[in-house]
């Protein structure tokens, strides 16, 4: 049975002690090390720092960059071997993913697309709720001689 290429997705933890300017050299070490083991990188993404949910190597926060490629899966533990060794990588995690179609990505930008269509329309609906009150609280205004017949109207009563 001949062996099939999988998609993978390969999280990094670099530490926070290291400059930010070597990042790019160990993301170059990682992007070398699985072209030579025939990986088809197919996205990068930089996360960023973020604080850790606790410490590592007395460490409270990290860099996280995400690389997705295509690899044999036998391949896929020679990779994970060269990781281990490199010590400026604090963390990593690889894990086989589900690779989108076209018609999947379409599909999820529509639904963002009317998701962000549905939340203009709640914060206009929202902003015009808010304006309304002030328009209702906005009464006619009473003439002088209504006024002045309302109260000859009641004093006329003896009421008082």
């Amino acid at each position: 049975m001949k062996e099939q290429l999988q998609h993978y997705e390969l999280t990094l933890l670099i530490p926070g002690a290291i400059a930010e300017d070597q990042h790019q050299t160990i993301l170059n070490e990682v992007k070398s090390l699985l072209e030579k083991n025939n990986a088809q990188i197919t996205a990068t993404e930089e996360l960023g720092r973020r604080k850790l949910a606790y410490a590592i190597k007395q460490l409270r926060h990290g860099f996280y960059f995400i690389f997705e490629f295509n690899l044999m899966a036998k391949d896929l533990k020679v990779v994970e071997k060269d990781l281990k060794l490199n010590n400026n990588i604090l963390r990593f995690m690889a894990v086989k993913k589900h690779e989108k179609t076209e018609e999947e990505i379409t599909k999820e930008e529509k639904i963002k697309a009317s998701k962000v269509k549905e939340q203009l329309k709640q914060q206009k609906e929202a902003v015009a709720a808010k304006e309304q009150p002030k328009e209702k609280a906005a009464k006619p205004k009473v003439s002088l001689e209504d006024l002045d017949k309302k109260l000859d109207e009641l004093l006329d009563d003896k009421v008082i």
